[in-house]
């Protein structure tokens, strides 16, 4: 009984704690509910308030296939999308737009599009093609509506939805056509199978009657033709005395048919060749051989002709025809072969013959059958040069007249070139005589104008044009217009642009200044120099005209139209003097070459700017009659001699080619033009 007792006590324990871990449980589920309540409730307010506090911004998704299917949702910020319209608390907030078959579209809205409507565009995903052949071949080209996409065994490929044509070209199979349709991001796999071609094998030899293989299998004799599936294959031709031929070939299904027509070599046989000397050169039909050489093949049974030939030597040639596979030893000895050569000159000089002293011409001489080297050298004349190749049927005869030193420079000298400034220069060769000055009783002539008789005998360059701003301004910024005349500057500063030129083109600078002086000239220069005054008027009065003249133009003192830039009628009223009825265009300085050469190709000559002249000014009259060769004046001196009209001249006086003045410093009329000599040398006169 009281076991009885204790268990009903026990179970009623029991069951008491049962029904608390029940309601336990219940006062779990509760707090439970209220939770996810309270945080559905929270998420709702939260929607509810993202919606009344912010914007909500429109999607509107395109294509239709993508919009049917789109999912939009707020991927950066506070906010959310309901529908196609996103609500977010950011100023800018981050949308992600996806659909089935498209690629996922990141946007962050700008503050313009917020709260409005924006459009939207996904792209579709590819599908993807896999097409296997059988067989398959690396050498299968693929083709996707018409264009060549891989060459591979098979083909992977990425295609938009939609119908696609494809090609199938394996070379040795029949080429397959077939579409498929894709879809958007689904795979398509394909197996084909491919029909081998049919080709043939047409082969022809000459001669005729050759053994043909094919793959190793004899097949007969030739002409022969087989039928053959498409692949490669290896031709093999074999005849008797002749060279056995192998090629591979290939049947494909855009060349069905190989054919093929071997003209058959005979097979080879040797030489061994001895020379005697060596260095020469070896032919074989006319064919330049590789030397040296031990053991030289040659056609079988063919008549072949071997040469030997070396410069000096008389050449020989064998004919030889010699069984296959044999082998002939062949020898050349080449004999010396000696020509005459007879050498004369005016003046007698020494001979040198590929740098040896021989003697004096004249000379007859005996020489291998080489090409020598012939120099004819005397005191004060250019070398004579030649190289000759004598022989034994005929003398050689060289008949040299030397020429000075300066006779060779003086042919060796173009007729004009350009420098490195774009100057360019003409040659004169006066050697003539001619009378400076003007007579008492010319008129407008000037006390100054100094009768003197010239000769003139060195060949000199002079300037086809006055030197230009643009010219003188890479020695000595200069202001004014690019392609007029340089003016404004002294003698001593033209002086300086000519030893400038001078070292810049490598020559022996003329004038000899220093402290900004003249202290002398180099007569012996080949550099750069003012022209001299008997020169320049030489150039004005005498060159290129059957007579001597008063002005640039002739003797007729009426100015024929576009004679030069002087004072015209628009200078009346400007310059002191101008000349009536004559119009040049120009108000002032024109630029260099605006008028007509005059006869010795040389330009503006008459009027522009009048130019410095290489002469110290002097107004001492010459003694007696005494002819001066190549005059220039005395070597020092501050005032130099200005020639030549220019744009404010408006006198007979000023125009006549006789007009001179000194100056000491430049002016806005003054410029220059510049003169070299061919050569240097001694010079006669002060």
């Amino acid at each position: 009984m009281n076991a009885s007792k204790q268990n009903d006590t026990g179970n009623g324990i029991n069951i008491e704690r049962m029904h608390a871990e029940l309601l336990r449980a219940k006062a779990r589920q509760r707090r439970l509910y209220i939770l996810v309540g309270l945080t559905l409730f929270c998420a709702a307010i939260f929607t509810l308030a993202v919606i009344a506090f912010s914007n909500g911004t429109a999607i509107e998704i395109h294509p239709q296939e993508a919009k049917d299917s789109a999912i939009v949702r707020v991927s950066g910020g506070l906010g959310a999308a309901i529908g196609n319209t996103a609500y977010s608390l950011r100023s800018q907030p981050s949308i992600e737009v996806s659909a089935a078959g498209f690629k996922p579209l990141r946007k962050t809205l700008l503050a313009s599009e917020t709260g409005g409507t924006i459009s939207v565009t996904l792209a579709e995903l590819p599908g993807h093609l896999n097409v296997k052949t059988n067989p398959a071949s690396d050498k299968t080209r693929w083709y996707i509506d018409g264009k060549m996409t891989v060459i591979a065994k098979e083909l992977q490929q990425a295609l938009f939805s939609g119908e696609h044509r494809i090609e199938i070209d394996s070379p040795y199979y029949r080429k397959n056509r077939f579409s498929v349709l894709m879809q958007r991001d689904k795979t398509l796999n394909r197996s084909v199978d491919l029909a081998a071609i049919s080709g043939q094998l047409a082969i022809r030899t000459t001669p005729a009657g050759a053994s043909v293989q094919i793959n190793g299998e004899p097949i007969g004799l030739s002409p022969v033709s087989r039928n053959r599936e498409g692949g490669m294959y290896r031709i093999s031709i074999t005849h008797d005395d002749y060279q056995t031929i192998s090629e591979d070939v290939e049947i494909t299904n855009s060349e069905p048919l190989i054919e093929r027509n071997y003209r058959l070599a005979l097979k080879q046989a040797y030489v061994r060749i001895s020379l005697s000397p060596t260095g020469g050169v070896l032919l074989l039909n006319g064919n330049k051989v590789a030397l040296p050489v031990e053991k030289l093949a040659v056609p079988a049974r063919a008549k072949n002709t071997l040469t030997y030939l070396k410069n000096g030597y008389f050449s020989q040639s064998r004919r030889i025809s010699i069984a296959p596979e044999v082998e002939k030893q062949i020898s050349f000895h080449l004999k010396p072969e000696i020509g005459v050569v007879n050498i004369r000159s005016q003046p007698n000089a020494t001979v040198m013959i590929d740098g040896k002293n021989m003697g004096r011409t004249p000379l007859l001489i005996k020489l291998p059958a080489l090409t020598h080297r012939i120099e004819l050298r005397r005191n004060g004349y250019r070398t004579y040069k030649k190289t000759v190749t004598p022989n034994s049927q005929s003398t050689q005869r060289i008949n040299a007249v030397l020429r000075t030193e300066l006779q060779a420079r003086l042919a060796e000298s173009p007729r004009q070139y350009s420098n490195s400034l774009g100057i360019a220069l003409k040659l004169f060769k006066p050697n003539d005589t001619f009378v400076m000055g003007a007579p008492r009783y010319e008129k407008g002539q000037r006390a100054n104008e100094f009768l003197r008789t010239v000769k003139l005998t060195k060949p000199f360059y002079v300037g086809k044009y006055e030197v230009t701003v643009g010219q003188f301004s890479t020695f000595k910024q200069s202001r004014g217009a690019k392609k007029n005349p340089v003016t404004s500057l002294s003698w001593i500063e033209a002086a300086e642009f000519c030893n400038w030129l001078s070292l810049r083109e490598k020559l022996t600078p003329f004038y000899q200044i220093s402290g900004g002086r003249l202290r002398g000239v180099n007569v012996t220069a080949d550099g750069y120099r003012l022209p001299s005054e008997a020169e320049w008027e030489w150039l004005a009065r005498k060159a290129a005209k059957p007579k001597q003249s008063k002005f640039t133009w002739g003797d007729d003192t009426t100015i024929a139209k576009n004679s030069g830039n002087i004072a015209d009628e628009s200078a009346k009223g400007k310059t002191a003097h101008y000349v009536p009825n004559y119009s040049d265009g120009h108000a002032g300085i024109a630029p260099v070459g605006s008028y007509p050469a005059e006869k010795t190709g040389l330009y503006d000559l008459t009027g522009n700017v009048s130019e410095w002249v290489h002469d110290v000014y002097s107004l001492i009259p010459p003694v007696g009659q005494q002819t001066e060769t190549d005059p220039l004046g005395a070597r020092t001196g501050d005032t130099h001699t200005v020639k030549g009209s220019n744009w404010r001249s408006g006198t007979i006086t000023e125009l006549r080619a006789s007009f001179r003045e000194g100056a000491k410093a430049g002016r806005d009329d003054i410029g220059f033009r510049i003169a070299r000599y061919v050569y240097g040398g001694a010079v006669h006169g002060k």
